[in-house]
């Protein structure tokens, strides 16, 4: 059967720095590969690759990529199985629009979404789009078997585990068991199928997660997450069981796009990259055996237990330039009630081996949980400003938002804190990410005013000590804009930013506008 997947169309903001990352997308390129081993055709529609500097207004933002109905257009009118995905629930006020454009054109044809979202809240997409099948969890296996019961029928859709699927064609729908984990055979998942992809405008785009070092490929060395950090979606989505490829393996995939694609770095979009010591040390080893000439980065965020001096030399000396701690706060009490297992004090020391060896490092910062008060923001203030000291090259402040499926957003909504899952909320999990604009608080001792001001000082405390201690760095900032490659994650997202501005002011005379729902 002819099976379309379709990436959808991603909300821009110039002063969001997470809406400035444009990468080809590996979830969509996994899902394509396994459909295309199991014997279906499969057409892909990637908006974003097939307009990357096209902006539509979308209430006070942009949507990136083509419209709704360019979508709708592309797609081959004998599909069988539309494909949609919708990985962050911030964007699913855009994902339900193109849905409805595609079910406008395709009435008859089943849509399947898949991603975070869906499986965070099946409740909210069944009743307010026209979604036939959510595909929850990891999605490899089953989307093929989902397919196979779509094409033949010969396996009743009550025995596919992971899907859930709408009764009666009204709101009600059941949630089938989830399935397990792929573990044993991971490395049996065929490797992403990029010939469905612009690969070289992505490239040539220069907008990564991490610094540009030359030309890259986003890669899975991992998968999963074994903590279960309450704010985050990672168990409702992988469980939380962590799974690494083979290494050997996870080099070989890189040698690849070193001869298809001339890539020269590599950007591991790993929940969490570095867990297992023992495995880092054989991949690295791998790397400096073959006398590969690459860099890496690890741009997502990883745990700092497993660094120490003689695994951040290898990282090194492999090829490893850039990459993100996670703290996220900087009060050991609100770690404890979000069940982040780090230890502060073990994070700095791994940072100051990493550091050491020329590496540039970050970190990532949430305020604003339900839980802080003045003095764990202090706290947090005073831990901006130890690891700025420490050597650390940028810091990520992001509010609170409380994202389906955690166990914070399900105490707020049984408190009554979110009243409706309307498009307000979910823009507010979109501009908990952007600089200079207004957060939403879930905190009662924070306004929303009070979160933004919080969050700005924060950014001048840690870069206020970041240049005047290296005064070197605002030279480098300043290169960065004239210059393919970036210094670091800093430096990229500067530049980022200030291309979309360009690109946003050049187009916004003429983009087309949608009222919000």
């Amino acid at each position: 059967m002819l099976v379309t997947l379709v990436e959808v169309p991603k909300f821009a903001f110039p002063l969001n720095h997470a809406s400035n990352v444009v990468i080809p997308p590996l979830g969509t390129a996994y899902i394509a590969a396994a459909l295309e081993e199991a014997g279906h055709q499969v057409q892909v529609v990637d908006a974003i690759g097939e307009g990357m500097t096209q902006y539509t207004q979308f209430g006070p933002i942009y949507l990136r990529g083509l419209t709704f109905k360019e979508v709708a257009d592309r797609i081959d009118r004998k599909t069988d199985m539309i494909g949609v995905s919708s990985m962050f629930s911030c964007q699913w006020p855009a994902t339900r629009r193109l849905i409805e454009a595609v079910r406008e054109s395709f009435p008859n044809r089943p849509i399947v979404l898949g991603g975070e979202h869906g499986s965070g809240m099946p409740e909210v997409v069944f009743d307010q789009s026209s979604v036939d099948y959510i595909v929850a969890g990891e999605g490899e296996e089953t989307a093929v078997e989902l397919a196979e019961h779509i094409s033949s029928h010969k396996t009743p859709i009550e025995q596919v585990t992971g899907v859930f699927w709408r009764k009666n064609g009204n709101g009600s729908f059941v949630k089938n068991p989830r399935r397990g984990r792929l573990k044993n055979d991971i490395d049996a998942i065929p490797e992403p199928s990029w010939k469905h992809f612009r690969i070289n405008d992505y490239i040539n785009m220069g907008q990564p997660h991490g610094a540009v070092k030359g030309r890259y490929m986003p890669m899975l060395a991992t998968r999963g997450c074994p903590y279960q950090c309450t704010f985050c979606t990672s168990p409702q989505m992988w469980t939380t069981i962590w799974v690494a490829r083979d290494y050997r393996k996870v080099v070989d995939e890189m040698e690849k796009y070193m001869r298809q694609y001339d890539a020269t770095d590599f950007h591991f979009e790993d929940l969490t990259a570095i867990v297992k010591r023992s495995w880092i040390l054989e991949f690295t080893s791998e790397i400096l055996r073959r006398g590969l000439k690459v860099t890496y980065q690890i741009p997502s965020g990883t745990r700092s237990e497993a660094i120490d001096g003689d695994v951040a030399r290898a990282l090194y000396q492999s090829g490893c330039t850039d990459f993100a701690y996670a703290p996220e706060s900087g009060d050991e009490r609100i770690l404890k009630i979000i069940d982040k297992k780090v230890k502060l004090s073990s994070l700095l020391k791994s940072a100051d081996a990493s550091i050491s060896q020329g590496m540039s490092i970050s970190m990532n910062i949430i305020v604003g949980f339900p839980f802080d008060d003045w003095e764990s923001i202090f706290k947090t203030y005073a831990f901006i400003v130890k690891c700025a000291w420490h050597g650390f090259s940028g810091v990520n402040i992001n509010a609170y938002s409380p994202h389906p499926g955690t166990k914070i957003f399900h105490d707020l909504v049984n408190a009554g804190k979110i009243p409706k899952f309307d498009d307000n909320y979910f823009l507010s999990l979109f501009t908990s990410q952007s600089f200079f604009v207004k957060k939403t608080s879930y905190n009662t001792r924070f306004s929303s005013l009070q979160t933004t001001l919080i969050i700005l000082l924060g950014f001048f405390l840690f870069y206020s000590i970041y240049l005047s201690i290296r005064p070197k760095r605002i030279y480098y900032l300043f290169k960065s804009f004239f210059q393919q490659d970036s210094f670091n994650k800093t430096t990229g997202f500067a530049r980022a930013m200030v291309r979309e501005m360009g690109r946003v002011w050049q187009f916004r005379r003429s983009v087309k506008k949608y009222r919000l729902a």
